[in-house]
């Protein structure tokens, strides 16, 4: 759906994610006013993402994540050939909501939780399945807070370079190995997890 608009369409689609507001006061008289209340810091620490989430019916975020090279896209395409649903990829998620952003990890940071909020609000209608590096433990633990996808480790001997950083996960639902496994086999690995656990009916 997103790259079909993307190609159809180019430049005249932009993607826009707009972050959590705390609170929007206007009123009837000329202009609008936006003004910040203070909260007590238990009810400020309160995320509004993660009650949405607890509270409604989603399709499953399909998280995988592994090394530069380690077969994550050919993976996710064909994973989408057996189950449907929307890819998101990060070259094309860095030429629409991450324009601009470079490889610092800052940057990487901020671009991994724009895939993650758009993951969410297309897992309303869609199964989601992402294919980002997701390269850091900090940010998979700040993406499990806010999305809850199911991760998949892609396994492979590639080394870890200061310009390619990855660090390894210690938590994961499902890992496949590049090394040893096609893409076919690794997509039956995933699926076999996705049934057993009622995650999706085929």
């Amino acid at each position: 759906m997103i790259q079909r608009a993307l190609r159809e369409y180019g430049d005249l689609v932009k993607i826009i994610v707009i972050p959590d507001i705390d609170e929007i006061c206007y009123g009837r008289d000329v202009g609008y006013a936006i003004r910040r209340i203070e909260l007590e810091p238990k009810i400020e620490k309160i995320s509004g993402t993660a009650i949405r989430i607890n509270h409604r019916v989603m399709k499953p975020i399909i998280w995988l994540t592994g090394q530069t090279g380690a077969g994550k896209t050919t993976i996710a395409d064909a994973l989408q050939k057996k189950i449907g649903g929307v890819v998101l990829d990060s070259n094309e998620m860095r030429k629409s909501i991450s324009v601009g952003f470079g490889f610092s990890k800052q940057d990487r940071k901020e671009h991994n939780l724009r895939v993650a909020r758009l993951a969410i609000e297309l897992s309303k209608k869609n199964i989601v399945i992402v294919s980002v590096i997701a390269p850091f433990e900090e940010i998979r633990r700040k993406i499990d807070e806010i999305a809850k996808p199911i991760w998949v480790y892609v396994e492979r001997n590639v080394k870890i370079t200061k310009e390619k950083p990855y660090e390894i996960p210690q938590k994961y639902h499902i890992k496949v190995n590049s090394d040893h496994l096609t893409p076919e086999k690794q997509v039956d690995v995933i699926l076999q997890y996705l049934k057993k656990k009622r995650i999706i009916n085929l």
